[in-house]
C-alpha cells in the first residue's frame, strides 16, 4: 500500500479536541477479498486503522476525495471511526432534529412518504396502526373517555 504524506492537517497548530487527532493519513483505494464489494480504502486516525469497503472503484475514489478535502481543511478526524469533524457535527446534528421531531409531526412525514406508492388497504392499515399507538402514546386525563 502505498500512503500519501502530504496532508495538510499535520501543519494546523490548533489543538484537537479529546476523542479528535490531526494526525491522518489516507492510503489509496486497494482490492479486496469480497466479490460484492471489492475495493477498500484504508485510512490511519491517531494511530488506529480505519476502513470502508465499496461496490465500484468510482466509489471507493470519491471517498478518499471526501476524506482527502477534509484533510486540506485541516478538520479533526474521530479516533473511534474515522469520521472528520463536520461529519461528526452533521450526525449530531440530525440525531438532534430527530430527538426533537413530534410525535405527530413523525405521523405526518411518515404518511407522507408512504401514501403515494401505498395500495387503499396499506393506508388504512397504516392509518389503524398510527391512531392505535398515538391513543396509547396520549396521556389518560380524569375527564376523557375510555380508550374503548
Amino acid at each position: 500500500m502505498t500512503k500519501d504524506t502530504d496532508n495538510g492537517a499535520e501543519q494546523n497548530n490548533c489543538p484537537a479536541l479529546d476523542g479528535l487527532s490531526l494526525d491522518v493519513g489516507l492510503w489509496k483505494v486497494t482490492k479486496a477479498q469480497s466479490k460484492t464489494r471489492p475495493y477498500q480504502l484504508r485510512w490511519k486516525v491517531g494511530g488506529k486503522v480505519s476502513s470502508a469497503t465499496f461496490a465500484t472503484m468510482a466509489l471507493a475514489e470519491s471517498r478518499r476525495s471526501e476524506l482527502w478535502q477534509a484533510m486540506r481543511r485541516g478538520e479533526a478526524f474521530r479516533i473511534a471511526d474515522g469520521l472528520p469533524e463536520s461529519e461528526v457535527r452533521a450526525e449530531a446534528t440530525a440525531e438532534q432534529a430527530r430527538e426533537e421531531l413530534s410525535w405527530f409531526a413523525f405521523c405526518r412525514e411518515y404518511m407522507a412518504m408512504r401514501w403515494p406508492t401505498a395500495a387503499a388497504k396499506t393506508r388504512e392499515g397504516i392509518a389503524d396502526g398510527l391512531a392505535a399507538v398515538t391513543l396509547a402514546l396520549v396521556e389518560q386525563e380524569q375527564k376523557m373517555p375510555s380508550l374503548e
